[in-house]
């Protein structure tokens, strides 16, 4: 078919005459990962299924070609690596053992998703389902394919961050059709800059709507969450989330564009905040917008502002000065807040009137006689034992038909040690939220690589292959490749920067440094004032490159700056 058509399936873009792309250089016949589709696969006689994009713990997206109306898309597949699996050879889905009513329920969950943002097409920022429809056993949603940049790319290429003016300018559009979304019933959970596409007209587009359970933690599926921008209460499943959630994360954005530093982690800032106010990192952050992206991110539900509407309403409406004359009388309008649905129910008041008290129990103790008496009429003497073999049917019943995680706790050792898993796909994944999720099974070793594929602390590969059989009582051995980030980073922006502060964003890309006191009686003590590298350009972070660090200093205080060189190992 992809002969028929000359496409490359890399980029979907045409092959020259050699059969070569000339556009993304991939070549055919490169081997695909399993249990994912080949390419070249073609779905419903008309979506032509290209190279893998990505995978999460729902599914896999796939670039692909509508045959019909010659346009490239995305193929969205439901592919849930906890439940199920592919044989080698066929395109079918098997659905894992005792897995089968957590499959349909999520997979019902998927299509729910993508059959209520299809009703949202009107919207130009985001990226709603074109079709959908089941096959192989799962379910798959087709999507425009945007072109662009991630907005995490794309602040790369703008020396880290943008200012207010550029922020208002983009954002608008955004949180109005995340609001709408939210009217809809929907939760995205996801906000990142990764999830964010800047297209190449200059405009924002919300990408990566999900079912729930994949962005919370301790769920039946591999957790996908974006540290520092996913809310405390989604490592929490006893927690409520709601359009705060959303608000927590599109804060932490603004905070990353705002600062060009990635926010702690929201579960590290719970009992101990430390997150820096981002007027403090960014002097040229207005005050009040940087006091409310902190209401934002406040790690207590209860605290943070609630809705998108509250939000941009703090951060982009001036407050109303009034100006009250002497003897005059003036009637100010106060604006009630939005109302959010609460979630404690709030305590019930007691009531004293003894009166009151005595005559409600007065009414159940007679209601209770009226029962008894009607109990004993209809059934006679003979009911407790009916009662009781009754209940012992309903106990048997469910002993029998109770799920596997029930019985286990009554199992003895022996049967335990028979209990076998299949090995999941782990590459591409975060390793923080894996070792939490199978250090139980494995005796995990740690070894570590530099990547331009991967980011920062996900998996490159694992020793176990994919879906092979293991005993989680024997804990194998299970070797992880952790990610490195790039061997080439961009050395970041230092003007206004205290010497702490610019050495934590060293520390966080691993670059090593060397601090240098500069004297100077017209710039403040402790302020980076040069860079051996200019910012924006690349240094190795392999290789034993330093990075020498300026910081003005004072003949007297020389000896309070820090000059040791800094290594960052991996943990």
């Amino acid at each position: 078919m992809s002969d028929e058509l000359n496409l490359c399936m890399g980029c979907m873009n045409e092959l020259d005459r050699l059969g070569n792309c000339t556009h993304c250089g991939y070549v055919k016949g490169t081997p695909h990962i399993k249990p994912y589709l080949a390419p070249e696969t073609v779905l419903d006689d008309r979506y032509l299924v290209g190279k893998l994009l990505s995978y999460n713990g729902e599914g896999a997206s796939y670039i692909g070609y509508d045959m019909v109306t010659n346009e490239k898309i995305v193929v969205r597949e439901y592919l849930p690596d906890t439940l199920c699996t592919r044989t080698n050879g066929s395109d079918e889905v098997i659905v894992n053992y005792d897995c089968l009513a957590k499959y349909k329920t999520f997979m019902s969950e998927f299509a729910e998703v993508n059959r209520v943002l299809s009703k949202m097409r009107s919207m130009q920022h985001i990226v709603p389902a074109k079709d959908m429809f089941t096959q192989n056993n799962t379910t798959y949603a087709i999507l425009e394919y945007v072109e662009g940049v991630s907005l995490k790319k794309f602040l790369q290429s703008n020396r880290g961050q943008l200012s207010w003016e550029q922020v208002k300018k983009l954002f608008p559009p955004i949180f109005t059709t995340l609001s709408l979304v939210h009217n809809a019933g929907i939760i995205h959970r996801g906000i990142s800059p990764e999830n964010i596409i800047v297209t190449t007209r200059g405009e924002l587009r919300m990408i990566g709507f999900c079912i729930s359970s994949i962005r919370t933690c301790n769920t039946e599926l591999s957790p996908e969450l974006y540290p520092g921008y996913a809310a405390p209460e989604q490592y929490n499943t006893l927690e409520y989330q709601g359009t705060w959630t959303d608000v927590y994360a599109i804060a932490a954005v603004l905070y990353r564009i705002l600062t060009g530093c990635v926010p702690a982690e929201a579960y590290s800032r719970i009992g101990n905040d430390t997150l820096i106010e981002p007027r403090r990192i960014n002097p040229e952050v207005p005050v009040p917008v940087s006091n409310v992206i902190m209401k934002a991110m406040d790690v207590r539900c209860e605290r943070r502002l609630q809705t998108v509407t509250e939000l941009v309403t703090q951060l982009f409406e001036q407050p109303a000065y009034v100006d009250h004359h002497k003897g005059a009388t003036q009637t100010i309008p106060i604006q009630k807040p939005i109302p959010t649905a609460p979630r404690r129910k709030p305590p019930v008041k007691k009531k004293n009137n003894v009166m009151s008290m005595t005559i409600g129990i007065v009414t159940v103790v007679v209601l209770i006689g009226l029962v008894a008496f009607l109990l004993i009429l209809i059934f006679g003497p003979d009911s407790k034992e009916k009662t009781t073999t009754d209940t012992t049917q309903k106990t048997s019943v469910s002993t029998t038909t109770a799920p596997r995680t029930t019985t286990a706790e009554t199992t003895t050792s022996e049967e335990e040690d028979d209990i076998i898993s299949i090995m999941p796909d782990l590459t591409g994944k975060y390793y923080p939220s894996v070792e939490s999720t199978i250090s139980t099974d494995f005796t995990i070793t740690q070894a570590y690589e530099y990547s331009d594929e991967y980011d920062n602390d996900m998996i490159i590969s694992q020793s176990i292959a994919i879906g092979t059989e293991y005993h989680p009582s024997e804990k194998p051995e299970l070797t992880l490749t952790i990610s490195l980030g790039p061997e080439e980073v961009t050395v970041p922006e230092f003007a206004g920067l205290s010497q702490k502060q610019y050495l934590s964003k060293l520390d966080e890309l691993k670059i090593r440094y060397t601090v240098i006191p500069v004297y100077s009686s017209s710039v403040s003590l402790g302020v980076v004032t040069k860079t051996s590298i200019a910012p924006g350009e690349k240094i190795n972070v392999k290789t034993p490159e330093t990075l020498e660090v300026s910081v003005s200093a004072n003949v007297e205080d020389a000896q309070g700056v820090d000059t040791t060189t800094t290594t960052k190992k991996p943990d």
